[in-house]
């Protein structure tokens, strides 16, 4: 990294010479935010699914309702 310096008061950060970026360079807290939008980005798929799996049960039970009115016109 010799294209970085460290931010002043900042031991985990430096700033990239070319670019102007502040980058962090503690190891942990990059692979223990990484965990934390892994598990985001899966609670998420989580609860679209819940939200798909609820549409359907909402239209299976129109269809169903929808049949028993037809029955109940034929009695």
């Amino acid at each position: 990294m010799k294209n970085t310096v460290r931010v002043e008061g900042h031991k985990d950060y430096v700033r990239d010479k070319n670019t102007g970026a502040i980058l962090n360079i503690n190891t942990s807290e990059i692979s223990i935010a990484r965990e934390r939008k892994m598990i985001r980005k899966q609670k998420e798929k989580e609860l679209e699914e819940m939200k798909d799996s609820v549409s359907e049960l909402k239209n299976e039970m129109n269809e169903i309702k929808s049949l028993l009115n037809k029955i109940v016109e034929r009695l």
